[in-house]
């Protein structure tokens, strides 16, 4: 029935404009042919649909994960329809990242990377062309924001992770764009919420990173290797900073606070850096705990435990044969002749994780992964507080996609001071309610009423959960979204209320 309506008025401006155009050219001398002096195509067309959000429709990859939440259109799937909407509904699709965790807007005439730039441009004007991370990137042609994802071979998978994690300022926010989807098996950027992962993680073992926590020693010589399976050794300093300058490199960290670098080996022309981190951190909003670190991409085995992986989901034999040759180099490599990654990580106190933690840690995120095949013009948009992204491996030479990220947010912050206490505050990692659903839920005892089924334990798990949700909606309305979006409508009384699978007003009130 929405839809019904919604054809209905694209169909009644539509007519209305050809009216119009017919009846206004009446009195008129002939119009001459446009010549477009300095322009390569016609200028864009004018939108006739609404730009509200009912415009567009919502679902999901199947009935069982909520990750990510998809974005389609319902009649114009035009760039120039995108880049309106996504502006006039800006605060919205915001709120869908924060809620879902990531937005995959699907469906849209998207052809090449500056059209990509602009669509992503139109839903987050502040992005950041600094990378400090450790995948060896590409500027796309015509574009300033737009990088390859991994200038890698598509053959090697990259483990989940949120993006520069290690950084004391990583990104807000990641924006995917598929420029050409993979033909074969494999290729997806899969997600995985990250919240769940600290949640899963055996007790202990939680313990055990919280109080000893991390350490980072990372290395990057003159020019990148080219042979190796360390991703982050194929990244030179030089390309890093875009600068063969040891002291403009030095001044870019203190800018930046980062420790400052040593310069090591034969001719003081490698960089080293070395500093500690937390395993774990808050959301900036949610408040809640986040697995936030990169042990399980720079960990000696996760190249060979990757690859297994992929075969066991793709049965590629060719996979499995790779997992077996590198699991016996990666043990010569490592652990026989002591070689370290270039990225390293241990315990803080300088003793190693081990393969079994390293483990237990993996098979905690591939149980939270999901999978999503990309297709061309697909924009995944992540919140990379809360959400991971990884490279599934695959034989597709055709596949690229691209990768543009937000401004830095510093995490410093965002510091837990205990972990068991914040573990048991989140149960349900995503989902924020509204206290107006439960009034004066904190004075009830359904346990001692004469109507009640519930048991005593059952009605003070009852008031826990309550709690729970009137502590979730003072720090949202504290932390987020107190403006107005930039279609002038408040975030609380935004129109959309049918097409969307959660209710807005349920969620922000």
């Amino acid at each position: 029935f929405n839809q019904w309506i919604i054809y209905s008025k694209c169909s009644f401006y539509y007519l209305y404009f050809h009216k119009h155009k017919q009846t206004s050219g009446n009195n008129k001398q002939p119009r001459p042919i446009p010549i477009y002096n300095n322009m390569s195509s016609p200028p864009p067309q004018p939108i006739i649909c609404s730009l509200d959000v009912d415009s567009i429709t919502t679902s999901f990859l199947d009935d069982e994960s909520k990750l990510p939440l998809i974005i389609s259109p319902c009649l114009d799937d035009s760039l120039e329809f995108l880049c309106h909407w996504l502006v006039s509904n800006r605060s919205w699709v915001e709120k869908q990242i924060l809620n879902y965790g990531a937005v995959l807007i699907r469906g849209f005439q998207l052809h090449d990377a500056p059209e990509f730039e602009r669509a992503i441009k139109s839903l987050q004007p502040n992005l950041s062309d600094s990378y400090r991370g450790t995948s060896p990137r590409s500027v796309f042609p015509g574009t300033q924001f737009c990088f390859s994802a991994a200038d890698a071979p598509v053959n090697y998978p990259i483990a989940q992770h949120c993006e520069m994690s290690f950084l004391r300022s990583p990104p807000k926010q990641l924006y995917f764009g598929c420029l050409q989807e993979s033909k074969s098996g494999g290729g997806e950027t899969a997600l995985c919420d990250f919240r769940a992962v600290a949640q899963q993680l055996d007790g202990s073992q939680r313990n055990k990173f919280a109080t000893k926590k991390l350490q980072y020693q990372r290395r990057h010589y003159n020019e990148g290797e080219k042979w190796t399976t360390d991703v982050g050794s194929m990244l030179s300093w030089r390309q890093m900073f875009g600068t063969s300058d040891k002291s403009k490199v030095e001044e870019l960290c203190r800018e930046e606070g980062a420790p400052q670098p040593q310069w090591i080996g034969q001719n003081n022309d490698a960089f080293y850096q070395e500093w500690k981190d937390e395993p774990f951190v808050r959301h900036p909003v949610t408040k809640e705990t986040v697995w936030f670190n990169h042990l399980q991409v720079f960990h000696w085995s996760s190249f060979p435990c990757e690859l297994w992986y992929a075969f066991y989901r793709l049965h590629d034999i060719r996979f499995l044969l790779r997992s077996i040759f590198f699991w016996i180099f990666a043990i010569i490599k490592y652990v026989l002749l002591g070689h370290r990654m270039a990225l390293d990580m241990r315990f803080a106190d300088g003793t190693d994780i081990s393969l079994a933690e390293a483990n237990q840690v993996r098979s905690v995120i591939h149980k939270n992964m999901v999978f999503s095949t990309w297709q061309s013009g697909d924009i995944m948009c992540i919140d990379n507080f809360s959400i991971s992204h990884g490279r599934q491996p695959t034989y597709d030479l055709g596949r690229k996609i691209l990768v543009a990220w937000s401004e830095p947010l510093d995490k410093t912050s965002l510091q837990l001071e205990s972990i068991e206490e914040d573990i048991s505050v989140i149960k349900q990692p995503g989902m924020v309610f509204d206290d107006k659903l439960v009034p004066a839920a904190l004075a009830v005892t359904p346990d001692s009423s004469p109507e009640t089924t519930l048991t005593s334990a059952e009605a003070e798990d009852l008031r826990d959960s309550f709690a729970l949700n009137m502590a979730l909606q003072n720090m949202v309305r504290k932390d987020s979204f107190s403006v107005s979006s930039d279609s002038g409508v408040t975030v609380g009384s935004h129109k959309r209320s049918k097409s969307c699978p959660v209710h807005v007003d349920e969620i922000f009130a």
